[in-house]
């Protein structure tokens, strides 16, 4: 967990399975598009470092690296292979269909499906950084167990490989991330749990606005034990990982080019400054039950202090002189 996160870069492969119905294939074009876009305008994600596979890529010349099959699944995982650098943020999100034989999970593509195993393999190839595995899709659940490990956040859509209906999870995951809608802490970024939790809220709200028993119900394991959660916290041990990552650079780029150039290096540095201070709260917290409550809270006090001191004289700097 003490990997270096202040400086990362972030790399997305963005991949809609195949759609069956005329219907899935607008929605899941909508999901896909709506976070790609999100990724690169609102995020600052270089365009070259996301990536997205479509059934049809003649539908959005110039957004789609290529088709959602196995191959080019392959192809776009070793594209991103050659970019990335230790540390950094890699983020695969499964939108569309899965499906299960009570066993074994399988990301619906167009020709061979890509199988819990081939998910594990391709994760394998990012061993040094930072990994992020949305699967939005029906029978996601069971795929914690296989895909579960080491600075890795894992989320699914269901709790089990049993749960096969389709899920909306996906189209909350996206709207998460337009205008920061999911920033709690409106520290003008979106963690990967703040996303998580606005998403699963969401669709507990939607199941229960229409009176529905709900049939998905999504989970979040990043501390590695293939334990998911569906309440990250604490006491479950899930949840430090993924309040750290956030896509996008270490900086917020709005700021920097509104401050004045002389600003700019001491901005960037006390920006950085601020999301370890952040970092170190959020894992102190995860500690708070081994220590005791005077050292806890003293620890605490000295961070919020640090915090506000760091927070400040950001606000100083990003005012336009």
């Amino acid at each position: 967990m003490a990997a270096p996160l202040f400086a990362q870069s972030t790399h997305a492969l963005i991949v809609v399975s195949a759609s069956g119905e005329e219907q899935f294939k607008e929605q899941f074009w909508d999901w896909g598009t709506r976070l790609q876009r999100s990724f690169t305008e609102e995020m600052s994600v270089p365009k070259e470092d996301v990536l997205f596979l479509f059934e049809d890529p003649s539908k959005g010349t110039g957004l789609v690296f290529g088709k959602s099959t196995k191959a080019e699944l392959t192809r776009a995982a070793e594209k991103l292979g050659s970019s990335v650098k230790a540390g950094d943020l890699v983020l695969i999100v499964l939108f569309g269909h899965g499906s299960s034989d009570g066993k074994n999970y399988k990301f619906n593509l167009i020709g061979p499906d890509a199988t819990g195993t081939d998910l594990e393999q391709l994760l394998n190839r990012f061993s040094q950084q930072q990994v992020v595995l949305v699967a939005a899709t029906p029978c996601s659940g069971g795929l914690t167990r296989t895909l579960a490990g080491k600075n890795r956040v894992i989320m699914t859509a269901t709790k089990s490989e049993l749960e096969n209906n389709q899920t909306v999870f996906g189209g909350f995951f996206v709207e998460a991330f337009e205008n920061q809608v999911a920033d709690a802490d409106k520290n003008r970024r979106v963690s990967m749990l703040e996303a998580y939790q606005y998403s699963r809220k969401k669709v507990e709200d939607w199941y229960k606005e229409r009176q529905k028993l709900a049939t998905e119900h999504p989970l979040l394991d990043d501390d590695g034990n293939g334990r998911a959660s569906s309440v990250p916290s604490p006491d479950t041990g899930d949840g430090l990982l993924a309040a750290r990552l956030s896509p996008g650079p270490g900086v917020d780029t709005r700021t920097m080019a509104s401050a004045a150039p002389g600003n700019q290096k001491e901005l960037q540095d006390l920006q950085a400054a601020k999301r370890k201070v952040e970092a170190d709260i959020e894992a102190l917290k995860y500690r708070k039950s081994t220590m005791e409550g005077a050292e806890y809270q003293k620890n605490l006090e000295k961070l919020l202090l640090e915090l506000a001191r760091t927070d400040g004289r950001i606000r100083e700097l990003e005012k336009p002189k």
